[in-house]
């Protein structure tokens, strides 16, 4: 998927950037993606649950062969965010997928897609009415499966997986299901995507070239500051580093820390929870920051931009992040932002709970059909080119083909962009990533990258625990109002004293309930902690 089209970067908060930012690699946004399947779970099914219960093994179950099961016509619905604005040719894209799922399941699917903007009061709106549906997006952050499993929003999947779904249990990777099994009921589908994604300073290709600077050494974000002192004695046209309101500069990440709740993290080091701003070196990168934006290496309205993506592909910034992914030639940069840019790895995330819930999909307890919407599904990880129609749309439509053909394996296409750009869903928000053809969204290279990135991955000491908000509900709300009004601040180290501000907000958060958050999250993991040694 591509990051520039997306609504939902500029209007979700900081951890809903970040996610985004996940999905983006992961689907198709930058231009590096992988076409390979999952081997590492191709003979897996549901793992042991959080509680430590086995899960069930469906291989063992046979496939419906149509027949009965399929013999009544029903229509399937499935809400999505809308993953671009303009989605003019729905219709087109449906009637051309239609064709084979009716065939298939005597079924008709219809997306409901939904301005990002009122994304999750929309699906609030609609759990509260009880309103019949089949399908819908969910995250560990946007339309929650955490809350929609408290309310009873979402259908229990053990049993109609076990019947429906041996092509997505050959697929998904079998760690994932811990992230999304509660109680020991499956409660999502977790899609292929990135677990740990790679992260890099970018820099612009010609400039570096220019100063002969040694990109590939820089370890910190210390270490960028002889360059960017450098670009901002010589080059009065540009900004020497990025950052904006909801986007930290190139290393700040905490890769040894993983985030359970706002302003709380589990440390990978030493297995402590702990508040995030408490975390020394956290503190040292932001005076850092701090120090960059009085020095002038920061943009001094840098606090009020929020669309990162946009300020990067302006070309007037010489050090940046990368937006999908590190790629070690820099490709996957060069195509998001438009112009030729090195990279060099910053770190990698450990697999978390989050990671491996930042897209999924579930199935509605209100839904009339969740037989059929569980083959529907199972459709789609099986069949590639029906989850490339739904993805990349109609061929000559949307889409032309470069190399190969649709019915091959893996053709490799050109989907349309920027205006022309009239239909798009990215490949893991449908599940399965890495069947996703090779093209300008993401080669296969790129997707086989990333797929052997998370067979490799380290995962967190927390995989698996999901924290239940709903103790503390009202100290979260009070401390994500205090992170919305001082992360710009802290993200474009824009403040006049750091000290003063840095202390007077661990004393605002400590006033708005965080210590009751932490002791809440650490009693919660101490008792899922006991069940699961």
């Amino acid at each position: 998927m591509r990051s520039a089209q997306t609504k939902g970067s500029k209007q979700f908060g900081k951890g809903t950037a970040v996610l985004l930012a996940a999905m983006l690699i992961a689907s198709g946004c930058g231009n590096g993606n992988n076409g390979g399947k999952n081997e590492s779970a191709s003979s897996g099914s549901p793992t042991a649950s959080p509680s430590g219960s086995a899960g069930a093994s469906p291989a063992a179950s046979q496939q419906p062969d149509g027949g009965s099961e399929t013999k009544d016509f029903v229509k399937l619905s499935w809400y999505m965010p809308k993953p671009i604005d303009n989605m003019k040719d729905q219709d087109a894209v449906e009637a051309e997928a239609n064709k084979m799922i009716k065939e298939k399941l005597n079924a008709e699917l219809h997306f409901n897609l939904i301005d990002t903007a009122g994304w999750e009061d929309k699906m609030k709106l609609i759990s509260a009415a009880g309103e019949p549906y089949d399908l819908v997006f969910t995250t560990y952050s946007m339309n929650r499966i955490n809350d929609n499993v408290q309310k009873g929003a979402f259908l229990p999947l053990d049993d109609l997986l076990q019947k429906y779904g041996q092509d997505i249990l050959k697929k998904v990777d079998p760690r994932a299901w811990k992230a999304v099994t509660y109680k020991g009921k499956i409660m999502a589908i977790p899609a292929q995507t990135p677990y740990s994604p790679g992260s890099a300073h970018v820099f612009k290709k010609d400039l570096v070239e220019k100063y002969n600077f040694d990109y590939k050494n820089v370890k910190s974000i210390k270490d960028l500051e002889p360059y960017l002192a450098m670009i901002k004695k010589n080059e009065p046209n540009m900004i020497p580093l990025l950052a904006t309101a909801n986007g930290t500069a190139s290393g700040i990440t905490l890769y040894d820390y993983t985030t359970l709740s706002p302003g709380i993290s589990y440390s990978e080091k030493d297995g402590k929870i702990v508040k995030i701003l408490d975390v020394e070196q956290n503190k040292e990168n932001y005076r850092t920051i701090n120090d960059f934006y009085k020095k002038g290496y920061i943009a001094k309205d840098a606090a009020i931009k929020t669309d990162y993506l946009a300020e990067a592909k302006s070309g007037k910034y010489a050090v940046m992040r990368d937006s999908g992914g590190y790629t070690e030639d820099g490709s996957k940069s060069t195509a998001t932002y438009g112009f030729p840019t090195v990279e060099t790895l910053t770190g990698y995330p450990t697999i978390s709970t989050n990671s491996m819930t930042a897209a999924a999909t579930a199935i509605s307890a209100t839904s009339k059909n969740p037989e059929r919407a569980m083959m529907l599904l199972n459709e789609i990880w099986k069949d590639k080119y029906l989850l490339n129609t739904l993805a990349y749309g109609v061929e000559g439509k949307n889409y032309t083909v470069k190399a190969g053909k649709v019915t091959d394996d893996n053709p490799t296409i050109e989907a349309k962009s920027g205006a022309e750009q009239t239909w798009a869903i990215w490949h893991n928000w449908l599940g399965p990533l890495w069947d996703q053809w090779d093209s300008n969204w993401n080669s296969t290279a790129a997707l086989e990258a990333m797929r052997k990135n998370n067979e490799n991955g380290k995962a967190s000491g927390a995989l698996g625990f999901i924290f239940n908000p709903e103790p503390v509900k009202t100290e979260i709300a009070q401390v994500s109002a205090i992170q919305k009004e001082s992360n710009p601040i802290l993200t474009t180290g824009s403040m006049t004293d750091f000290d003063k501000y840095y202390t007077d907000l661990q004393k605002k958060l400590v006033d708005a309930g965080i210590d009751k958050i932490l002791a809440e999250v650490q009693k919660q993991f101490d008792a899922w902690k006991a069940e699961n040694q």
